[in-house]
């Protein structure tokens, strides 16, 4: 008697777990997963990265920089020299079209420490009327040659000219290296969410890097944007 009552319990106890187990997965599929809104992927993990060229438009180089870009479908931010600009206005055309961003690099590639206020007001607005006349708008950027600036002239184009300074956050030293192996090294150790990176369309070396670069940088999730588009998200 106590066997047959103590295998109705087991027995019981049995499909009791078993009810348990497939209750659970219709209200727990094991296929699903639990996603938080910091870790949901491609739509909360997003990384910004911004390419930017000095000196330039460079008759040699420029051109096959911006039909890399063209055929990677991304867009990066120019800052030219005006008197080059003047030289070469369908450079600029171009990257009008292509949607990159035109900023303002000075016309003569002057340091902006040492000048006095007809100088700064000379360097600047003549580079913005050459990016004016190849693409009919003006530069709202700027970048000092050597990322030098007084703060007296920081604030004098700030204030009479309204227009905002921009700086890197890494240095490619394609400038200084003229290596291509080194230049993709520089960017990419270094690349993280909000990064602007100094280049120049001025060297042999930056245009043979750029393809891996951009591959690697899109392969690791970073999308790419103007240097506005990527202080618009960052700010706001």
């Amino acid at each position: 008697m106590k066997t047959k009552t103590s295998k109705k319990i087991f027995i019981f106890i049995i499909r009791i777990i078993c009810a348990v187990i497939i209750l659970k997965s219709f209200i727990f599929p094991v296929n699903s997963v639990d996603y938080t809104e910091n870790d949901k992927p491609g739509e909360f993990q997003k990384k910004y990265i911004a390419l930017t060229f000095d000196d330039g438009p460079h008759p040699i180089y420029t051109a096959p920089i911006l039909d890399i870009l063209n055929e990677k479908k991304i867009t990066a931010t120019f800052f030219v020299a005006g008197f080059r600009a003047e030289i070469h206005p369908n450079l600029l055309k171009r990257m009008k079209i292509l949607n990159c961003e035109i900023g303002n690099h000075t016309y003569s590639h002057a340091d902006l420490s040492a000048y006095v206020k007809n100088g700064i007001s000379f360097e600047i607005e003549k580079c913005n009327e050459a990016v004016y006349n190849a693409t009919g708008e003006y530069p709202v950027i700027y970048r000092p040659p050597f990322g030098k600036i007084s703060k007296e002239n920081e604030k004098r184009i700030s204030t009479n000219m309204n227009m905002r300074k921009i700086l890197w956050t890494i240095d490619s030293s394609d400038w200084n290296t003229k290596n291509k192996d080194k230049v993709i090294k520089n960017v990419l150790k270094n690349a993280e969410n909000g990064s602007i990176v100094l280049m120049h369309d001025f060297y042999d070396s930056t245009l043979k890097a750029l393809p891996e670069i951009i591959d690697s940088l899109l392969e690791s999730g970073f999308e790419f944007k103007t240097v506005s588009e990527l202080l618009n998200i960052l700010e706001n």
